[in-house]
C-alpha cells in the first residue's frame, strides 16, 4: 500500500476518530487495561481511546515499517502520551504478539487485510484477553455526526479505493468470521463492523 495515501487518509479522518473511538468504548462492559489498534490506519481511534480510559495502554500494531518509522510525525499529538503508547512493527497474521493480552482490540479498515480464509479476524481474537472485545470493520461510525462526515466522504472515497479498497458485503463478513469459528455481533449502523466478545 501507498504509505503516503495513508497517511493523507489518517489525516482527513482527525474528526471522524473521537466517534469511532466512542463507538469502541461503548463495547467495553469494563474498563480496559490494555488497548490494541491493529493497522495502517492505527493512531487516531487508539489515541482518542487514551482521552476516554485515562488509565489504559495502547500497542499500535502496523505492518508497513515506514508507518512505524513516522509515526509520532503524524500523530503529533500522540507525543504527551508516549509512556502510554507502544508501537510494533509486525505482520499482520501472524501477528508477533502474545495470546489473550488485550482487553480491547480494535482495527479499522479491517476489509483492506481480510483475504478469503480472514485469518487476520482470527488473529485479533487470538490477542484478546478473556472478558475483552474485538472492535472491526469499517465506515465513520455511529457515533460520528453527517456534520463531520459530509465534508470528507467524497475524498475519503477517493483515495480509498486508490487503495484497493475491498468491498465486502454483510453475509461475506459473517462467513468470514463463521470460517473462523467466530461468534460476532454485526453491526450496520455507521458502516460495517464486528464486535466479538471473548
Amino acid at each position: 500500500m501507498d504509505t503516503a495515501v495513508i497517511r493523507a487518509i489518517n489525516r482527513l479522518w482527525l474528526p471522524v476518530y473521537p466517534g469511532l473511538a466512542r463507538q469502541a468504548a461503548e463495547q467495553c462492559s469494563q474498563q480496559p487495561r490494555r488497548i490494541l489498534e491493529v493497522g495502517c490506519f492505527s493512531g487516531g481511534t487508539a489515541f482518542e481511546l487514551l482521552n476516554i480510559f485515562p488509565d489504559s495502554t495502547v500497542t499500535i500494531a502496523l505492518e508497513l515499517p515506514g508507518l512505524a518509522a513516522s509515526f509520532f510525525q503524524d500523530w503529533r499529538s500522540a507525543a504527551a502520551d508516549r509512556s502510554r503508547i507502544c508501537i510494533i512493527s509486525t505482520p499482520l497474521v501472524p501477528l508477533a504478539l502474545h495470546d489473550a493480552v488485550f482487553d480491547l482490540v480494535a482495527c479499522r479498515g479491517v476489509f483492506f487485510f481480510l483475504d478469503e480464509k480472514a485469518e487476520l479476524l482470527a488473529e485479533l481474537f487470538r490477542v484478546c484477553a478473556p472478558g475483552g472485545a474485538v472492535f472491526a470493520g469499517g465506515g465513520f461510525g455511529s457515533s460520528t455526526p453527517q456534520s463531520v462526515i459530509a465534508p470528507i466522504a467524497d475524498k475519503s472515497r477517493r483515495l480509498n479505493y486508490a487503495l484497493g479498497k475491498k468491498v465486502v458485503s454483510p453475509k461475506q463478513f459473517r462467513t468470514m468470521l463463521e470460517r473462523n469459528g467466530l461468534g460476532a455481533d454485526i453491526l450496520h449502523d455507521g458502516g460495517l463492523w464486528a464486535l466479538i466478545q471473548k
